[in-house]
């Protein structure tokens, strides 16, 4: 299944269930990509209206290819793990897949924060008037960091994760750190 092939109402169908096909962490990544459709908007738009913003959609456009990618690696690593636990699969199993369903996220998590250091970079370009266009795409993009966080964190909460935890302590914090500067700074600029 290619997340990218769904319709959205087949998609929220696969998510708003039991025994979802598509994990919370990879619905986040989705509304991350909507995000960036809309922050896209805002620069192609400002470009029309003479702002150069060629570049920055042309970054946008290779991120998203990125993230893309991530999402399905994402999809692919948090069903296998559903699986693992679905089918009572043994601890060194189990801990396998974990790891994926760790490494994952938080890969994607690297992706989202570099995409709003480019935003946040190249803020001043979007024109006054599609500035909540940009604004709505920043905070979804937020959300989803902040919710593929969460499934980082909840996968290293697994009694089987204390070496993965030990090795991404400092990603983590560092990731939040730099997301959260980034996130302040932008939500700074929309107030002026």
């Amino acid at each position: 299944m290619d997340l990218q092939d769904i319709d959205l109402k087949t998609m929220l169908a696969q998510i708003g269930r039991a025994s979802p096909s598509i994990s919370g962490s990879t619905a986040a990544l989705v509304a991350g990509q909507l995000g960036i459709a809309m922050a896209r908007m805002a620069f192609e738009v400002s470009h029309k209206r003479g702002s150069d913003t060629e570049l920055v959609t042309e970054r946008l456009d290779f991120l998203l290819a990125q993230i893309k990618k991530a999402t399905e690696d994402d999809r692919v690593a948090s069903m296998a793990l559903i699986e693992a636990y679905h089918q009572n699969s043994s601890a060194a199993d189990r801990k396998s897949v974990l790891i994926d369903a760790t490494r994952a996220p938080l890969a994607a998590a690297h992706l989202l924060v570099e995409l709003l250091e480019l935003l946040d970079g190249d803020a001043s370009k979007v024109a006054s008037d599609v500035a909540s266009d940009f604004d709505g795409g920043v905070e979804l993009i937020s959300a989803a960091f902040a919710a593929v966080m969460m499934a980082v964190e909840s996968n290293l909460r697994d009694d089987d994760a204390q070496l993965i935890r030990a090795r991404t302590q400092s990603s983590q914090s560092s990731l939040s750190v730099r997301a959260e500067r980034t996130i302040q700074r932008l939500r700074q600029d929309r107030s002026k």
